[in-house]
């Protein structure tokens, strides 16, 4: 098999619901703005073979090698349960009546635009294309990602209860981007996504509040 070829996979049947759900209509808002085609046409991932690759996998394997007891007792926090870690976080920023659900409630409304490119662009997980390349990387985690990795659900998660976070409290805009700057880089350090997944939800998330579609 040509290594270009290489795809995540089929993905689960319950993020197809949620793609034909849209109960937000974030996604279909984003493919009548424009917003989807643009992301499909003009922001490919790298390609499997391309050095840009190669040196992303490069550094996840560094990355992963030097990750900490603290730094992967954060990754297994992110990856079971970010939604109460946000709540938590909210309630000591003073945002009152804040829950896990409420902030799993902001992500849903998102998650239909990010199944949706996930499975269009079917990118492989980091640790799936190192496997085939013969490359020492391995999640320090236990994961259920169980998605392809291009967009990062999670980047996109942190950008969207961040921005809520600011709607809810504004005076708290100051504080934001330091917060997400601790985070952004966790699922890396993690081995289960490439520095460009993340790049690429910054960039979709731009899009869609210049949008106002959320």
């Amino acid at each position: 098999m040509n290594l270009d070829d290489l795809r995540y996979g089929n993905p689960p049947s319950v993020q197809i619901e949620k793609i034909k759900k849209d109960e937000a209509g974030v996604l279909k808002n984003a493919i009548k703005s424009g917003i989807v085609d643009t992301i499909l046409n003009e922001y490919p991932f790298p390609s499997n073979s391309s050095d840009e690759t190669q040196e992303e996998l490069e550094y996840l394997v560094e990355l992963t090698n030097k990750a900490s007891d603290k730094d992967k007792e954060f990754c297994k926090i992110m990856e079971e349960d970010h939604y109460s870690y946000f709540a938590n976080l909210g309630t000591k920023l003073g945002i009152e009546g804040l829950t896990k659900e409420i902030v799993d409630g902001w992500c849903d409304e998102v998650d239909p635009l990010t199944f949706y490119l996930k499975h269009k662009f079917n990118r492989p997980r980091p640790y799936q294309l190192a496997n085939e390349l013969k490359i020492p990387l391995y999640p320090i985690i236990l994961t259920d990602a169980n998605s392809a990795a291009y967009p990062s659900g999670h980047t996109m998660d942190f950008l969207v209860i961040l921005y809520n976070f600011g709607k809810m409290k504004p005076e708290l805009v100051g504080q934001l981007l330091p917060i997400y700057d601790s985070v952004k880089k966790v699922r890396e350090i993690s081995g289960v996504h490439y520095p460009s997944d993340r790049k690429i939800s910054e960039e979709i998330f731009k899009l869609i509040v210049e949008a106002n579609l959320i």
